[in-house]
């Protein structure tokens, strides 16, 4: 749709004589801009402001608010774009704000992408700040936004373009009370912490053990001394008629099994339906702690509040802490992972499984586990969690995608050899944009109709400008744009409850589930045939590869473990299958056959034992930073924002933010993003995660840390170190001298905020 352009002219005669005849002192009163102003999808408006000089010592400040109309709070959207002089504003202008900020829900939520910014959604400028789930918990107003404006105004008539940029969501932005004021240019200025004096904390691989004991077991109930403290896990199970019970019954035969390992407890929970027909059994299992906890995280996010609900089966985890101590819960077994919810309240976390549903006189063992911690900190969890799933495996390199068309293949070889060169990557990605089917991305079947000589000659050259990289090409195997493919794969189509065929979001991206014996699964693997053999590629990326969008199917065939269950009545109400589950048999087939020749990379960690004990990488998306929390129990990689990433300084910032989620980096966007210098990729792999932390992980190769301290393995080997400031940049002859403490070698490292390290072990 063509931009409409409305040119506004506000001229502030009263203001500019007063100033004129008085002197300075009134150059610091605020000049108005709009009281109030509605910017439909898609446009801008246009006002030029009379401006005086900004006076020494002081900064020009655009302060407003805005909103996207909506009649309740219901998140934020990259919604507006303001250009001042025809200069855009950036995140760096964005000064009552940080970069990201952590809200109720114990999301974070990022406050700029490039020359975007994020507006609520919302039916007033106020609703937000209270809201508990999008309301900030740093006790910043998101609709209140404050720009420095001093290195783009000029004393004179200034030209301020407020515009609602494009995007699937068409509300219209809500601008009020725009202003320019002047402020003390140390005021206006957000500020970095600076690097530390005084101590430092030692940072180093965990030898403490665990004092715990199982001193209670009965039906339905598990009580844990953890050193002088103690935490109670109760169990009950639903059953027909609206009751619940903790033990054997007319409608399944029940056994547990409770095995205390050195960092854990292992539970097993054994059901066989007694009954002719489906039973659904709906699981609690509760941990509580004597009191009130403090601190609680489900799925690996903190809930500031204490209290909330989440389900994510990439990090299925409930984890509430007291000031002395800490306990949490995960599901192992497939199923209970797959289903799983995570709750807190003030008092208790708790692990649920609402989906479970066992064939006629079949019988399914539930797995899971208890992990009690000496210190009340999630990453003491998590650490004892990792280890348990064996989760510490070798990350070998970076990871970077790079089209094998337009406009890549139409830069200069020197241009191609410098992004693998300063990206530091051992794996660049050809995705499935060129060339086109029927002017869609080649998903599915389609990618088998199209000619692949750009993969071949992008194969050739990245083999030839890069020889020690590997060259990888996009596979999906939910999605087919063929528009015979609902007739095709009439047996394959993921099913919605009503009945609907499923799409990702455009209605010729149609999902469907591949299987040993379906019609989908027959064809959708002849892809990586072609990706392997035709084209050459050294290897796979595997986007998506436990499922797409929808986690379940409402059709034929069913997986025999899901279905929905009344809550009232315990009975069952509809069966349905997990794609996870109902997929699995025939994903970890082909992943065999991937692995068998070359690496395969994954969107979205592994969440099935079989698919994780393959041990290949995965990364999370960072359109939040949070996303982050979903890699723990796999390969801790984030993906770089496609959102917010606009530059190599943008790209350097999330991968000094995923630290503090315990995660390392692989790039994302390759157009919008060329690095011309080296930066913290340059020395993070290969990494072979020991311990994650937040704001550093420790590997057996190398350290990564956004933090001051002292680090080190624990042992007398040497380091080498590399810093690199707020802009990614390394600064050459930092001093982080060495130290022995107690017959151990550590780095001294005092960085200030947004600086990071590399400290290697040699």
């Amino acid at each position: 749709m063509r931009n409409k352009y409305v040119q506004r002219r506000v001229v502030f005669g009263f203001f500019c004589a007063a100033a004129a005849l008085c002197g300075a002192s009134y150059a610091q009163a605020p000049v108005p801009v709009i009281d109030a102003l509605t910017v439909k999808h898609g446009e801008k408006q246009s006002y030029t402001v009379e401006l005086p000089a900004t006076p020494d010592g002081k900064r020009a400040i655009l302060t407003l608010l805005a909103r996207v109309e909506f009649e309740k709070v219901a998140g934020y959207n990259n919604a507006m774009r303001i250009t001042v002089n025809g200069k855009p504003l950036t995140g760096e202008d964005l000064i009552n704000k940080p970069p990201r900020v952590k809200a109720r829900s114990g999301d974070v939520y990022s406050m700029s992408a490039g020359e975007l910014f994020s507006v609520y959604y919302c039916p007033d400028f106020t609703s937000p700040d209270t809201d508990p789930h999008y309301g900030l918990a740093a006790d910043i107003r998101p609709c209140v936004f404050d720009f420095d404006i001093t290195g783009y105004a000029v004393a004179g008539k200034n030209e301020i373009v407020f515009e609602r940029a494009t995007g699937s969501v068409t509300n219209a932005l809500v601008i009020g009370d725009a202003k320019v004021e002047w402020r003390d240019a140390q005021s206006a200025k957000r500020s970095r912490r600076p690097a530390p004096t005084g101590d430092l904390a030692r940072f180093e691989p965990s030898t403490d053990k665990v004092d715990f004991q199982i001193v209670k077991e009965s039906p339905g109930l598990i009580s844990v001394r953890v050193g002088a403290n103690q935490c109670d896990i109760q169990s009950q199970f639903s059953v027909p008629g609206g009751k619940w019970v903790t033990g054997q019954n007319d409608f399944f035969e029940y056994e547990r099994s409770i095995e205390q390992r050195v960092e854990v407890i292992v539970v097993k929970d054994s059901f066989k339906n007694r009954t002719d027909k489906p039973l659904g059994i709906m699981q609690q299992h509760r941990c509580s702690y004597g009191g009130p906890i403090k601190r609680a995280w489900l799925a690996g996010l903190e809930q500031p509040d204490l209290a909330g609900t989440i389900t994510q089966p990439a990090n299925p985890t409930s984890y509430g802490a007291t000031d002395q101590f800490g306990a949490g819960m995960l599901p192992l077994s497939d199923a209970f992972r797959v289903h799983a919810m995570n709750n807190a309240s003030q008092l208790n976390v708790e692990m649920v499984d609402n989906f479970l549903v066992i064939a006629p006189r079949a019988t399914h063992t539930v797995e899971w586990a208890i992990i009690p911690t000496a210190k009340p900190d999630y990453w003491e969890f998590l650490n004892a969690a990792r280890r348990l799933l064996d989760a510490n495996f070798t990350i070998p390199g970076g990871f970077t995608f790079l089209r094998s068309g337009p406009p890549v293949m139409e830069w200069s070889e020197q241009q191609v050899a410098d992004f693998i060169k300063y990206k530091d990557v051992l794996y660049t990605c050809a995705s499935n944009d060129y060339p086109r089917y029927e002017g869609h991305y080649t998903h599915g079947t389609s990618f088998q109709m199209v000619d692949h000589a750009s993969y071949i000659a992008a194969r050739d050259q990245r083999r030839r400008l890069a020889p020690d990289s590997k060259y990888l090409v996009y596979f999906h195997c939910f999605i087919d744009v063929t528009g015979d493919g609902p007739e095709r794969f009439k047996d394959s189509r993921l099913l919605m409850p009503d009945g609907a065929h499923a799409i990702y979001g455009e209605p010729h991206d149609r999902i469907y589930f591949p299987t040993e014996t379906n019609s989908f699964g027959k064809e959708i693997g002849k892809n990586v045939d072609v990706i392997l053999h035709k084209i050459g590629a050294d290897g796979v990326y595997w986007d998506e590869h436990e499922y797409s969008r929808y986690h379940y199917h409402y059709g034929e065939p069913w997986d025999n473990l899901s279905g929905d269950i009344d809550a009232a009545t315990h009975e069952v109400s509809r069966l349905k299958s997990s794609v996870t589950l109902l997929t699995e048999s025939w994903r970890l087939t082909l992943a065999k056959k991937i692995l068998a020749r070359g690496p395969m990379i994954g969107n979205g960690p592994a969440v099935t034992r079989a698919r994780a004990a393959l041990k290949f990488p995965c990364f999370v998306e960072t359109g939040s930073i949070t996303n982050c929390t979903q890699a723990h129990l796999h390969s801790p990689i984030a993906l770089g924002d496609h959102l917010t990433e606009y530059s190599e300084e943008d790209a350097y910032a999330t991968m000094v933010a995923a630290l503090d989620y315990g995660c390392v980096y692989h790039w994302y966007n390759d157009v919008s993003v060329v690095p011309t210098h080296h930066t913290l990729t340059r020395y993070m792999y290969p990494f072979t995660p020991i311990e994650l932390h937040e704001g550093y992980v420790i590997g057996k190769e190398r350290i990564l840390t956004n933090r001051s301290g002292l680090f080190g393995w624990g042992d007398t080997a040497k380091h080498e170190v590399h810093v690199f400031d707020d802009t990614g940049k390394e600064v050459e002859g930092f001093d982080a001298p060495q130290k022995e403490i107690d017959g151990k070698t550590y780095t001294e490292l005092r960085i200030a905020e947004g600086w990071s390290a590399a400290i290697i072990k040699i």
